[in-house]
């Protein structure tokens, strides 16, 4: 078990290096022309590295969603290997909503533009 300041320092180089991939990600999919592809490309890829779940039913630490859902398939045990699937799954519905509401906002602005 780790300590508390280990734990939050794990974290932290953890999404420093999510940052990193999400950045390469980013620039990856900039030459992708049809835009919602693109958007939605990234909020996947941002809800596989950056949602978290819990290790263990009965633990309070968490673990990146992906690693601990590849894990339990790995070591089926006692039909937890789908537990995870759940935390990407609202990762993935929340990323969504997120794109429809950009997608509202920016739908909104350039009539008010065009109208005016």
């Amino acid at each position: 078990m780790l300590e508390q300041n280990e734990y939050l320092v794990t974290w932290a180089v953890y999404y420093g290096a999510a940052l990193g991939v999400l950045l390469v990600w980013w620039r990856m999919t900039k030459p992708i022309p049809w835009v919602p592809l693109k958007q939605l490309l990234r909020v996947l890829l941002a809800a596989a590295v950056l949602v978290p779940a819990p290790v263990d039913s009965q633990s309070i630490e968490l673990a990146p969603a992906l690693f601990v859902l590849l894990f339990d398939l790995l070591l089926i045990q006692e039909g937890d290997a789908l537990r995870a699937s759940v935390y990407l799954l609202y990762g993935v519905v929340l990323g969504l909503v997120a794109l429809i509401i950009d997608g509202l906002i920016r739908m909104v602005w350039r009539r008010a533009r065009a109208n005016a």
